[in-house]
């Protein structure tokens, strides 16, 4: 009975190793990820660019601050949409690099 044991604390191990690695490297990443996003929200305030698009710049309700305030929250929109895109693709590849690592091992293990 003792071999047994010992298979199933050794299968008990490996699992409880994977599914931190994988499961708490992702939780790690994500929080990360959204502490990253809010300080980006505090910079660039995308979603409230957004909905404010159409109201004219500074409450000026001419032409030039329609004209200028459309212009001026388009641009920060695009810039801040790009800016957000760029860094959840870096994410993405930072997580994807991690999941990689333990099956890269195994296969230069195997390998050598």
């Amino acid at each position: 009975m003792w071999i047994i044991y010992i298979f199933k604390t050794i299968f008990q191990k490996i699992w409880y190793f994977l599914w931190h690695w994988y499961v708490g490297g992702f939780g790690f990443v994500y929080r990360y990820f959204m502490f990253v996003m809010r300080s980006l929200d505090r910079e660039w305030a995308l979603f409230v660019t957004i909905r404010y698009l159409f109201k004219p710049l500074y409450q000026d309700y001419s032409f030039a601050g329609y004209f200028f305030g459309i212009g001026f929250r388009l641009g920060r929109a695009i810039l801040g949409s790009i800016i957000y895109f760029i860094i959840t693709v870096v994410f993405i590849f930072i997580y994807l690099v991690w999941c990689g690592i333990i099956p890269f091992l195994i296969f230069k293990i195997l390998k050598s």
